[in-house]
């Protein structure tokens, strides 16, 4: 059904479930399923089993597809209810010598490139103590394809949890905006990711624009370092639509 770098998807031909093998050998087929129950997803775990040195998760299937531009307005209210939900758990704090650290090797990989204002709007804020604060459990990865929705009904569901952590809900949102909602023309895009936050608050629109800017840095190191032939492309993709929410949030 699907490959990624990580698995390959299975259907069954019953029709009825899905088998992922991990390629990695490092149990995350055990990760995920734990995850996805910590999400109130366990209904669609069927079990976590290796055999023959292959580890693999079986799960229900859901008679979906992976979510493209045409299904965000059904999607969104169904995405908001249920990111919501999810970040309602507490999670200890945010993490704030991991943000130095991607930072540093941002930095460092992206060095030639004029990406300046990007970094001052993580940097400057995090050197003001404005990134410290709860943290609660996070997806981490909702680009569209890991969003699956019913070509009927507005019913959504998000898989691929294992990159699930604590984390600040406003970098879940920020990824969801930049893999997901900029299928839309930019201002489309920043107002539906508006509506996703817990307030407006200034704190909060400067946390949201400070994860903006490093998501987009993080895209930027990925395809530098793992697809370099992409590069170019996705940073005149990426880096205006970055300048244009932060043109538009309070820094």
């Amino acid at each position: 059904m699907d490959s990624g770098m990580q698995s390959r998807v299975y259907a069954t031909a019953d029709g009825q479930t899905v088998v992922k093998v991990y390629r990695n050998h490092q149990g995350d087929h055990r990760t995920e399923a734990a995850n996805m129950r910590r999400a109130g997803l366990g209904h669609w775990v069927v079990e976590a089993t290796e055999a023959d040195g292959v580890e693999a998760l079986v799960l229900r299937r859901f008679p979906g597809r992976p979510l493209r531009r045409p299904d965000l307005p059904r999607a969104l209210g169904p995405l908001r209810q249920q990111l919501a939900a999810l970040h309602r758990e507490p999670a200890g704090t945010v993490n704030l010598s991991r943000i130095h650290e991607r930072l540093r090797r941002f930095r460092s990989a992206l060095a030639a490139y004029p990406l300046g204002d990007l970094f001052d709007a993580v940097e400057i804020p995090l050197e003001r103590g404005l990134l410290s604060g709860p943290a609660a459990f996070c997806h981490l990865d909702l680009w569209h394809d890991n969003l699956l929705i019913h070509p009927e009904r507005a019913e959504v569901l998000i898989i691929d949890w294992t990159k699930a952590a604590p984390d600040d809900p406003l970098r879940d949102l920020a990824l969801l905006k930049t893999g997901t909602l900029d299928l839309l023309p930019p201002d489309e895009s920043l107002q539906a990711a508006l509506t996703f936050l817990p307030d407006h608050a200034p704190a909060t629109l400067t946390r949201y624009r400070a994860y903006l800017a490093m998501t987009t840095l993080h895209d930027l190191y990925w395809f530098l370092m793992n697809e370099p032939y992409e590069f170019e492309g996705q940073r005149d993709a990426k880096v205006p639509r970055a300048r244009h929410a932060l043109a538009r949030l309070p820094a």
